[in-house]
């Protein structure tokens, strides 16, 4: 017996075609298992190689196939921005969002989140043990520090998110810069299944996915956490610290033998640290200011190119 429900498959593509046909076997093979109606949307980020001729080779190859899509981005857009134009397009009662086109975990994972999601869970993510950077430590260590939920975030392969999740997140904001972000914010019930990839080595990022997520980092340090301020207000104890180190350097000297230039390591202080927070701060309200135009102004969450149904 197949499973009734609707499902989406939201593919994210950049530079995938080395890996793009085993990937979609994969995933089509456990949808034609296990789901008697589901589609795949493929997402392309302005790949530069040979992935969107890959994709279209392989559908004319497949025969009674259910419907797989195509969204063209316009131009490089980012992960985020691209997975939310596929997500506007899926109508599934439930979507599995796919940040990438290649796996480093058995397939049938996939359908132990399905499982676990009928549980009466809302967002259900598979997340690795084992390869993850360095920098993806550090921001998720720093994100965590700073959270205002009790949910924490980590890296993830894979969700699965219910109509209801992506209905109340698109309540919640027309804008959403950060999808992870926004699930643990919804407020609904949501896991995480972690699996062992020890033994399969996981494909880095080039420089301009690499300039995009560090984009996408600084700006939900400040959407998304209190860092920032908790960061003010150590530089602001910090500024208090040196001027009582100052006025008591100051009474010393006037009782001490010791005569330096008078002035001279007060003043120099106070100015070098001054203005150091003077910038800091202006630099956080201007950052401050710039998201906020952005999360009430803009008016395009992602610019397209164009959708090609690839299957009738």
């Amino acid at each position: 017996m197949k499973e009734k429900n609707f499902v989406s498959c939201v593919i994210y593509m950049h530079n995938e075609e080395r890996t793009l046909t085993e990937f979609l076997d994969s995933v089509r093979g456990v949808m034609e298992e296990n789901f008697e109606k589901y589609e795949i949307i493929c997402v392309d980020d302005a790949s530069e190689d040979g992935t969107v001729a890959r994709l279209q080779e392989y559908v004319r190859e497949l025969h009674n196939t259910k419907a797989i899509s195509l969204i063209r981005m316009s131009y490089y857009q980012g992960l985020e921005a691209a997975m939310n134009a596929g997500s506007d397009l899926a109508v599934g009662d439930f979507i599995f969002e796919f940040d990438q086109a290649q796996m480093d975990y058995d397939k049938e994972l996939i359908m132990q989140v399905y499982h676990k999601a009928l549980e009466g869970y809302d967002i259900v993510a598979a997340a690795p043990k084992h390869h993850i950077s360095l920098s993806s430590k550090l921001f998720y260590f720093v994100y965590n520090l700073g959270s205002r939920g009790a949910n924490k975030l980590q890296q993830e392969r894979f969700r699965l998110v219910s109509r209801r999740a992506v209905n109340r997140v698109n309540q919640l904001n027309a804008y959403v810069p950060y999808r992870k972000a926004m699930y643990v914010k919804c407020g609904l019930m949501m896991t995480t299944l972690s699996y062992d990839n020890a033994k399969t080595e996981h494909r880095g990022r080039n420089s301009q996915e690499r300039g995009s997520r560090s984009l996408l980092a600084f700006d939900s340090f400040i959407i998304f956490t209190d860092i920032l301020e908790k960061l003010s207000l150590i530089l602001c104890g910090l500024f208090l610290l040196v001027m009582l180190v100052m006025a008591g350097y100051v009474v010393w000297s006037v009782f001490s033998e010791i005569r330096p230039v008078e002035g001279w390591m007060s003043t120099f202080g106070l100015i070098s640290f001054g203005f150091f927070g003077l910038f800091l701060m202006l630099t956080l309200i201007l950052k401050y200011l710039s998201v906020i135009l952005n999360l009430q102004f803009r008016r395009q969450r992602y610019i397209i190119s164009g959708i090609e149904k690839l299957t009738k």
